[in-house]
């Protein structure tokens, strides 16, 4: 692993973030719960004034936005380094795309059922649970899309620049 695949996996993250991020905001905000619920939650885990509804707050934006990016990135970089060791992978976009929805998949699970209800139970029910599963498989899929697409190209660059 080296920092390249890092760097990868931490732009990767951060685009599969903001999939995910506008998918549950829209959604959210057309099943009636409200745009800025998300991001309200998130910023709720550490920030127990953040509203828990469709109020915007500028504190629960800041801070929401700080922590989905920063798991985002971390994520992206874990999903990175797991693409790095496993060369089929990183040639078939339909199964790096699988992959990374297995992963969205198990990161949701833990997330949905384990940590968030341990931290913030209140902000956890709050979160529509199917919303939220999709959110973690298109994140996956983003998220793992991307590192393969930009391993390809900075290969694809590496090779041309030693041909020439």
């Amino acid at each position: 692993m080296n920092s390249e695949a890092l760097k990868r996996g931490a732009v990767a993250g951060m685009i599969g973030g903001v999939v995910m991020a506008m998918w549950s905001m829209i959604v959210l905000a057309v099943t009636g719960s409200g745009f800025w619920t998300p991001l309200n939650l998130i910023a709720h885990t550490v920030w127990r004034s953040a509203p828990l509804g469709a109020s915007f707050s500028v504190g629960a934006l800041v801070i929401g936005l700080v922590i989905h990016m920063m798991m985002s990135m971390i994520l992206g970089m874990v999903l990175a380094a797991a693409i790095a060791g496993v060369a089929p992978l990183r040639r078939n976009q339909a199964v790096l795309a699988m992959a990374g929805m297995v992963v969205g998949l198990v990161v949701w699970l833990i997330m949905q059922y384990g940590v968030w209800k341990v931290v913030d139970a209140e902000a956890a029910r709050a979160f529509t649970p199917w919303v939220f599963a999709v959110g973690h498989l298109m994140y996956g899929a983003v998220t793992a899309l991307v590192v393969g697409t930009r391993a390809a190209t900075r290969r694809a660059s590496t090779a041309q620049g030693l041909s020439a």
